[in-house]
């Protein structure tokens, strides 16, 4: 499945904008609507399998995916957290895109870009933390009706409701397992890891300073990044060759595509692993040190449960040797099991039966 990142911000902020840059093409915009939004699928940039790739010639190349989606609410009135909870709740991250560019927002106030973040971060605050007084409210009256209720779920509630009334988002809290499980259906939106992109202007001149909201967001353990959207719109429309001649004249070295997508990586804590052959190279997304009975998994259940082992190499010890054979000669193809953490780059070939 395709990771998914969700854009949200304050009405004015540049949001679709920053949603061409991530999805558009040579070819045109690629995105299809749902209910208003506009979601847009695209391949994770990776060489490491490219090369993977040119080694094999496969009749089958299918990299990772994102899901980029642009939230709008009707009108381009603020989003409603509570109201969106069914859309948003099947994120992975969040992007919030803050305004960075121009004087005066779409409210009327000058551009502030960390009000703006303060201003995102409280209403995810308060859908939340109206999630958990109804609950609680709901557990009071069943035991005033003489229902049990469970201890351990009050307690976990509670926990979240007190820091939900501190300002600190449900993702700051240190939550056991067992804990994390118990509020799981409620979707909640302060959960989830959010990145920040400080949409600017072109010039520097014409650019509201972003490094207080940035600075604001690190705080809360947010990475941000900044681009011009419109700018990385043009870029995004170029072909591969002018797309690194036009960086280079802005001092870039990458698109904001990967940019962003290397910065929800290193926030989600994920590593990508291979899996290749005559038929298919491919790359598979996974947590940093899952276990590779889990990695198997994100193949077929069938592999998971009927794991024997996991053959794995380095992707370029692979590249270098130039076959799996070779691997195996060189003693560089390593025999794990199920419990062995996997690497980023691990090229993996599991050894199943059912």
């Amino acid at each position: 499945m395709a990771l998914e990142l969700y854009l949200i911000g304050t009405p004015g902020c540049g949001k679709t904008a920053v949603f061409d840059a991530l999805t558009g093409t040579p070819e045109g915009p690629h995105f299809t609507r749902r209910g208003g939004h506009r979601f847009g699928v695209v391949k994770v940039p990776d060489p490491r399998l490219e090369r993977l790739r040119d080694l094999y010639a496969p009749r089958k190349f299918t990299p990772a995916e994102v899901t980029f989606a642009d939230v709008s609410p009707p009108g381009g009135e603020a989003i409603r957290f509570g109201d969106l909870t069914p859309l948003l709740a099947n994120a992975d991250a969040f992007v919030l895109v803050l305004q960075a560019f121009g004087e005066i927002g779409r409210d009327g106030r000058p551009v502030d870009p960390a009000a703006q973040l303060e201003s995102v971060l409280l209403e995810l605050a308060v859908s939340d933390l109206e999630k958990v007084e109804r609950r609680l409210e709901r557990i009071a009256q069943e035991r005033q009706r003489g229902q049990r209720a469970s201890e351990a779920e009050v307690r976990t509630l509670e926990r979240c409701r007190e820091a939900l009334e501190a300002n600190r988002a449900l993702r700051e809290v240190d939550l056991s397992p067992e804990d994390d499980k118990r509020i799981r259906s409620f979707q909640f939106l302060s959960r989830k890891p959010i990145l920040v992109v400080a949409n600017t202007a072109e010039s520097a001149e014409a650019t509201v300073d972003p490094g207080p909201a940035e600075a604001l967001a690190r705080k809360h353990g947010i990475r941000g990044l900044r681009f011009c959207a419109p700018l990385e719109a043009e870029i995004a429309r170029l072909d591969a060759d002018a797309q690194v001649e036009f960086l280079r004249d802005y001092g870039l070295e990458e698109p904001a595509r990967v940019r962003l997508i290397q910065a929800a990586y290193a926030s989600l804590r994920l590593v990508s692993f291979f899996t290749v052959g005559d038929d298919e190279v491919r790359a598979w997304t996974i947590e940093t040190r899952a276990p590779a009975r889990t990695a198997a998994g994100k193949i077929h259940s069938d592999i998971e449960r009927g794991f024997i082992r996991a053959e794995t190499v380095a992707w370029d010890a692979l590249l270098e040797a130039g076959a799996w054979s070779r691997c195996r000669e060189r003693g560089t193809l390593r025999i794990e099991g199920a419990d062995y953490p996997v690497r980023d780059g691990d090229v993996i070939n599991f050894r199943f039966s059912v």
